[in-house]
């Protein structure tokens, strides 16, 4: 089975290793390279992104516009006058200065202190480097760029690489690779030498230098095979960074990664990211004390929330829908029974009924189920779930009196973990906020504490219009992805061949190398099985969502802004994936779907997440 997580990678052919194009270029006297787009990568796929952060630090409206058109009128004026185009940093800045009120000198310096701060040496160059100067050849560097050669000298210092020889800039020769009397200035400098050009230009770098008797070898620009914005329709500016970071990591090298580590990378770090940000901005602007990030889910979210630099306090707290289910027993018979017998029996599984009791630990009364024409060893059926309702109503204050222990124990873990707080968030990836309600209802109602309560969920899929509105009009429910009262378009994508598929889907990358947690009793934690078959491959998209929101954090965590990632750029990725035929299919027939202790699964057959996607409902 073919898996096609990133398609974009076969485009083109394997790099070949540094070592190897090292050997190849030991055979020239002069070895010259590109700069921008070979030896120095930045990342966003398009210069403006900088011009747009120096904007929003500038305060001048429209500046990212005024700086493009203010370099493109400078060219076309000496192109006119002088026969070429090539500019300085100086000249382009000598001009805005005449449209605004900015200082010509100082802002040209914080042009080039941006590109400082966020330029980063290709790796695969670092190395190619490295190598052929130890064989002391002449490395010399020739681009095409308005900075001066002292401004290109520093910043490939700055960014690792060693001292080179030589350095050809336009801005300084009056002469350019795309016209090519740069790479005639540059054969003339070392005649009778044997020079050969690296560069990422097809035209620019390869066929120009060519045409002046200088050997080639091409390197396809990162984001020419990833493309400048892998994803339509996303914003301009976090299109850029986003396809700019997965083009380097993956295409700079070429490295070859699992398709699962592909997965969390390029679909995952995203959403995860933007999720987990936009919780820290509302429990910023909200005053929460409180962070509790609810298992399993919360596992992926929590790693993600504690590398953002200013974090609030936060905690793993172990829950569950079937941890609440005996506070819900409590609160809300009906809801209860509605939960733990009539869905199940409309379930696509068998379980028997004196399964059920063992599993609430009410097996004593097993013996009564013949008053209700019931045995222990009958499969509950919709046929059947009215006498089994029956049967619990019928037994409730028995049935509730045996929960209190257990009752008792849940309570007092809530309470270690509210502590003293006013105001909590709990965060959860969704559906139906029933989680994080069940909590609200301890807390306030049985805790008789009077803390505030959030629920940030990443969806919210509320099948009951008026419960849907009614907990988002409270104020109670937050979600950044969608809900029925915001971002309706996104949730009707997500919906659009079944939600319940979506949302296992998307929960693909919040999983945990941890079993479900079942609730708490009087000896202590209790959890369901290992799944262990799936831990490799959860580790592995784990491993991904990491390192994409690591690198993200790590390049702009001084400019905030940027960390602002909107739930429609969060959620494209992810709604490219599933909308393309078979893409997960490899993965999703590797992971088992399990099916918990509640579901007597020592008498069902494994099966896996795709046979389970694929299932005829």
């Amino acid at each position: 089975m073919i898996c096609s997580i990133d398609p974009k990678r076969q485009l083109v052919p394997q790099r070949i290793s540094a070592d190897s194009l090292a050997k190849q270029l030991s055979n020239y006297d002069v070895i010259s390279f590109d700069v921008f787009g070979t030896l120095i990568l930045r990342p966003f796929s398009s210069p403006r992104v900088l011009f747009s952060i120096m904007e929003e630090h500038l305060g001048i409206y429209k500046f990212a516009k005024i700086r493009v058109d203010s370099e493109d009128e400078i060219r076309n004026r000496k192109l006119s006058s002088l026969g070429h185009d090539n500019v300085t940093l100086k000249e382009i800045y000598d001009l805005i200065s005449k449209k605004t009120n900015l200082d010509a000198e100082s802002t040209a310096n914080y042009e080039y202190e941006l590109e400082l701060a966020y330029c980063i040496a290709n790796p695969y160059f670092m190395n190619v480097v490295s190598l052929c100067k130890k064989e002391n050849k002449a490395l010399i560097v020739c681009t095409d760029m308005y900075l001066s050669q002292i401004q290109i000298k520093s910043l490939l210092g700055t960014v690792g690489y060693p001292e080179f020889d030589n350095l050809f800039v336009s801005s300084e020769w009056n002469k350019s690779k795309k016209k090519g009397d740069l790479f005639e200035q540059l054969k003339a400098s070392y005649p009778e030498k044997r020079i050969v050009h690296i560069g990422d230009d097809q035209q620019a770098d390869i066929e120009n230098a060519e045409q002046y008797g200088i050997n080639t070898y091409y390197y396809p620009n990162v984001n020419t095979i990833g493309g400048r914005t892998r994803i339509d329709g996303m914003s301009y500016i976090t299109s850029r960074i986003y396809s700019a970071l997965v083009n380097i990591h993956f295409y700079a090298e070429m490295k070859e990664y699992s398709d699962p580590y592909k997965l969390g990378y390029i679909y995952g770090g995203i959403y995860v990211l933007g999720f987990v940000q936009w919780v820290n901005r509302f429990v910023s602007t909200h005053n929460i004390d409180k962070v509790l990030f609810l298992s399993r889910d919360g596992d992926v979210y929590s790693q993600i929330y504690d590398l953002l630099p200013n974090h609030k306090i936060w905690e793993y707290f172990y829950w569950s829908r079937f941890a609440g289910t005996k506070i819900t027993a409590m609160e809300n018979y009906y809801e209860f029974c509605q939960r733990m017998i009539w869905h199940k029996a409309r379930g696509v599984y068998n379980i028997q009924i004196g399964h059920v009791l063992r599993f609430f630990g009410i097996d004593y009364i097993v013996y009564k189920l013949s008053d209700y024409g019931l045995s222990a060893t009958d499969i509950l059926s919709k046929q059947n779930a009215q006498q089994v309702e029956n049967f619990f109503f019928d037994h409730k204050e028995e049935i509730l009196r045996s929960f209190q222990p257990d009752i008792n124990a849940t309570l007092e873990h809530i309470k270690k973990a509210v502590g003293d707080a006013k105001r909590i968030a709990i965060v959860d990836v969704g559906w139906a906020g029933t989680g994080p309600f069940i909590l609200k209802t301890a807390i306030n109602k049985y805790l008789k504490n009077d803390c505030e309560v959030y629920a940030l969920l990443a969806g919210f899929r509320q099948p009951i219009d008026n419960m849907a509105a009614l907990y988002t009009m409270d104020d109670f429910i937050h979600s950044y992805l969608f809900s029925p009262s915001q971002n309706r378009d996104l949730l009707d994508q997500h919906c659009n061949y079944g939600s319940k598929k979506n949302n296992l889907l998307l929960e693909i990358f919040t999983q945990s190398c941890a079993p479900s947690f079942l609730g708490y009793s009087c000896s202590g934690l209790e959890f369901d099985w290992e799944e262990s078959e799936n831990y490799e491959t959860i580790s592995m998209i784990t491993e991904g969502i990491i390192d994409f929101a690591s690198e993200y954090i790590r390049i702009f965590q001084n400019d905030q802004f940027l960390m602002n990632i909107s739930s429609y750029d969060a959620y494209l990725p992810f709604n490219e994936l599933k909308n393309t035929s078979n893409s997960m299919d490899a993965i999703l027939e590797e992971m088992i779907i399990s099916r918990g202790k509640f579901y007597d699964a020592d008498h069902i057959s494994k099966e896996t997440w795709l046979s389970f996607l694929y299932k005829e409902e």
